[in-house]
């Protein structure tokens, strides 16, 4: 058992960071072994922090993320790969951006096999990168393959750039979201996110983007073979469909 949580603008104003480390006190309940966060600054550039020891011991690195466009954050129960060896914590690559896994991925020897992967850590959750990054299309698809592929409940978080861009997944595991005037929250445990508290519509791998002054939505049903799906998110005012970007 792990937690995520994470943020992306729709106005271009950065998260307030006194309720991200309140949610992020929260999702320690989820897991107190290490503590990882990746963020967009408002330059474009994405950075990562991650170590052992509880979330409640880095809430003050929590103000790098000062106006960052997207951040994701995680809070590890390790079951594979110790803790204290760094390159096992979350964040974990996924071609050019980051994610962020809750869950456990059951065969990720078998698709380590499968699809001749080269791992560099010994955490499950690494393999969920290196579909994302093995797949090809968008990354909403890629993404959804990689869920599809991987046995056991999950939910994950991604972070890329050029433009602005979180990556969302639930399959069966918890994830909520709240929304305020500057932007949407997302927690593995719905206490302190902002606003009427909806979960993410299951079985689903989307996109936000924030491109143009505006968040751009592409999702798929996680059992429909990767086809199109309506928002995850309320359709009006501030999400519009849109094809996603290729990276």
């Amino acid at each position: 058992m792990c937690g995520i949580f994470g943020y992306i603008t729709k106005s271009g104003r950065g998260p307030d960071v006194a309720r991200l480390r309140r949610i992020a006190a929260q999702t320690e309940r989820r897991g107190r072994h290490a503590f990882g966060l990746a963020w967009l600054d408002a330059r474009g550039t994405i950075h990562t922090f991650k170590r052992p020891g509880p979330a409640t011991a880095n809430l003050g690195d929590l103000g790098v993320c000062r106006g960052a466009a997207v951040v994701i954050g995680h809070c590890r129960w390790a079951t594979h790969g110790s803790p204290e060896v760094n390159r096992n914590n979350h964040p974990h690559p996924a071609g050019r951006g980051f994610f962020v896994h809750n869950g456990v991925v059951q065969n990720y020897r078998a698709l380590l096999g499968r699809y001749r992967l080269a791992p560099k850590t010994e955490c499950d959750s690494e393999v969920l990168g290196l579909l994302v990054a093995r797949f090809v299309g968008s990354i909403a698809r890629r993404a959804a393959q990689a869920a599809r592929a991987a046995e056991g409940r999950l939910t994950m978080l991604g972070i890329w750039r050029n433009p602005a861009r979180l990556l969302i997944v639930r399959k069966n595991n918890p994830l909520s979201f709240g929304e305020t005037a500057g932007g949407y929250y997302f927690a593995s445990l719905p206490e302190d996110l902002p606003g009427r508290i909806r979960e993410l519509t299951d079985h689903y791998a989307g996109v936000l983007t924030f491109d143009d002054g505006r968040l751009h939505h592409d999702g798929r049903r996680l059992d429909a073979g990767g086809d199109r799906s309506g928002g995850v998110l309320p359709a009006g005012g501030h999400v519009r469909s849109k094809r996603a970007k290729v990276a």
